[in-house]
């Protein structure tokens, strides 16, 4: 199996610490391991410290849903094309459809998904045994062995409170391109954190909700926004000045042309 290659995720991945004791088995070898950044934590199989990533869940902290992606390598879905996705341990089942992302590397297709952090959830993902995953019609299965104590570890850390000084922010596409990254720096300092849209652009007319971690403390930004080319040769847009806001006073912040 080939890992999913998708630059923000191995990025990522890249910063975490394997929940695996040191010298435990070859590092080369795929396995569970979990990790987090700012207010997100992570529970993946695959190789630590690389791009090489199978399958991987994540949730923040104060919100109520659990990221998967999976890939298939043997799907010949058209992009775009809504794939169905079960994942079933022991008794527990879940079910879920999404549109289709090709993954470049594998040949085959990326798909995301958004669960509801329940307990038939939980269940699954300290479950022994195998953990089958079926996509497209096709099974991949993962040995759940190791995986407990790091999917335990993810779903208790985005079970606290969230940090009073953490602030939710709205940002709604009405422009004509799709929005690749919302970028946001304290008023007047220009060091930039990009919230980049996942797997797709925030395509127009659409909306999405992300944490700025002690943006409460800050309150007042300077903005930017990058939009995704129809080129498929050029990724996206230089970041354009999207003005400031106070975003603790108004947290909607609406992108035009």
């Amino acid at each position: 199996m080939k890992p999913i290659s998708r630059t923000f995720l191995a990025a990522t991945l890249t910063t975490f610490v394997a929940a695996w004791p040191a010298g435990a088995q070859d590092e080369e070898q795929p396995r569970w391991f979990s990790g987090a950044y700012d207010n997100t934590t992570i529970l993946a199989y695959g190789v630590p410290d690389s791009d090489y990533v199978m399958l991987h869940f994540s949730c923040t902290v104060g919100k109520p849903v659990v990221n998967v992606s999976v890939q298939d390598e043997e799907s010949s879905a058209e992009e775009g094309a809504l794939l169905h996705v079960r994942l079933s341990a022991g008794e527990e089942r879940i079910e879920f459809s999404e549109k289709a992302v090709p993954n470049e590397d594998s040949g085959g297709k990326d798909v995301e998904g958004h669960l509801p952090r329940d307990e038939t959830l939980r269940r699954l993902l300290t479950a022994t045994g195998t953990l089958e995953i079926v996509v497209d019609g096709h099974t991949q299965r993962y040995d759940m062995d190791g995986a407990t104590e790091p999917a335990a570890a993810m779903l208790a850390a985005c079970d606290a409170p969230k940090p009073a000084g953490d602030l939710d922010v709205t940002v709604t596409n009405e422009a004509r391109k799709p929005l690749q990254s919302f970028a946001y720096s304290e008023a007047g300092v220009g060091s930039f954190d990009s919230d980049a849209f996942g797997y797709e652009p925030l395509e127009p007319g659409a909306s999405r909700t992300f944490t700025i971690a002690g943006g409460r403390d800050i309150c007042t930004f300077d903005l930017a926004v990058t939009f995704a080319e129809e080129d498929d040769e050029e990724c996206c847009s230089d970041p354009a000045p999207a003005g400031t806001q106070n975003l603790c006073e108004n947290s909607a912040f609406v992108v035009r042309d």
